[in-house]
């Protein structure tokens, strides 16, 4: 019976030399060019159902991250109120003051 350790990662390889990493980037430039300009027309026929579709997207996501306004269900508290405005007793004096 073998024992392994099981935290221990298989071999990694040396990454790989500059020129097959260049040639890799070059090759992917060349296909994006191509794709880019032989499938241009769908793409840009596409692109205002792409825009609306992420307009709807980011709303969507905006209503999630603050609940409608942040009421919750589970809860019952009554609204908070709104403050009064100052009077003649309760303001400060000595003058104008932010």
């Amino acid at each position: 019976m073998s024992h392994h350790d099981s935290n221990a990662s298989p071999p990694s390889r040396p990454p790989a030399p500059w020129w097959i990493r260049l040639a890799f980037l070059g090759f992917l430039a060349i296909a994006g060019f191509f794709l880019l300009v032989e499938h241009g027309a769908h793409l840009f026929g596409a692109l205002p159902y792409v825009l609306i579709g992420a307009f709807f997207a980011l709303h969507l996501g905006m209503h999630a991250g603050h609940r409608h306004g942040g009421h919750r269900h589970d809860q019952t508290q009554p609204p908070p109120s709104k403050p009064s405005p100052p009077t003649d007793e309760n303001r400060p004096r000595g003058g104008h003051q932010h």
